[in-house]
């Protein structure tokens, strides 16, 4: 199954943050607590963390891309 990691809400006035850092690459595989990627909003930078746990299936963004929350930054295949 795959499962879909995305930009969550960081704030009321955040719409978009940057992707500064990959922490994975595909075929990694991570557990729940894992870093995933650095995001930086006009505030702050937050760090995505695993869910769950699973292998890297693909990356859909680039890094320094600018994105909108909730956008899919990459797929996690898991159990």
């Amino acid at each position: 199954m795959l499962t879909k990691v995305i930009i969550p809400k960081m704030g009321m006035s955040t719409v978009e943050v940057d992707l500064v850092h990959w922490f994975v690459k595909p075929g990694d595989t991570l557990n729940v607590g894992d870093p995933i990627a650095e995001v930086e909003s006009e505030k702050a930078n937050f760090t995505i963390e695993a869910e769950v746990t699973g292998k890297v299936s693909e990356i859909l963004v680039e890094l320094n891309e600018t994105v909108d929350v909730g956008t899919v930054i990459c797929l996690l295949e898991t159990e």
